[in-house]
This record gives C-alpha cells, sequence and structure tokens, in this order.
C-alpha cells in the first residue's frame, strides 16, 4: 500500500444541505492523519483525525451489534 505523502482531494456523490441548498461532499485526506469534510463550491472545511473517525465507527458497530442482540434476546422473553 502507498504511503500519503501529500493531500488527496475527492467528490462524492453523496449530498449534504447547506444554506438551504443541496451540495455534494468533498472530502480530502491529509498526510498528518486528517480527513476534511466540505460541501463543494465552499471553502468552510470541517477537520476531524482519523483516530476519532475510525473510534466513532468502532462504537457506532458495536452500537448496532448490542441493538440486535437486544432485539433477540426480548424477542425470545415473549414466548
Amino acid at each position: 500500500m502507498t504511503d500519503l505523502s501529500k493531500s488527496l482531494t475527492r467528490r462524492l456523490n453523496a449530498t449534504v444541505r447547506d444554506d438551504g441548498k443541496s451540495r455534494r461532499l468533498v472530502i480530502t485526506l491529509y498526510p498528518g492523519g486528517v480527513i476534511g469534510l466540505r460541501p463543494e463550491k465552499t471553502r468552510r472545511e470541517e477537520l476531524l483525525p482519523v483516530a476519532a473517525a475510525y473510534s466513532m465507527a468502532v462504537k457506532m458497530r458495536v452500537a448496532q451489534e448490542t441493538a440486535v442482540r437486544q432485539k433477540v434476546k426480548g424477542a425470545g422473553r415473549k414466548r
């Protein structure tokens, strides 16, 4: 795999609402382990450390798995 040595910017098909307008999302990967997110045709960028994004993704997965287990467990009790 190639190391990231310079910024990489890509436009997504996903849209976000910005000032009442629907705009495509632009993502920039920076070499320092930071992700930049902004609506297309704007300059205001929100920065998110990659470690925080990973941590949030893991927490969301665990919460979803827990909810499924609780639902199955609750369905078994109703009999």
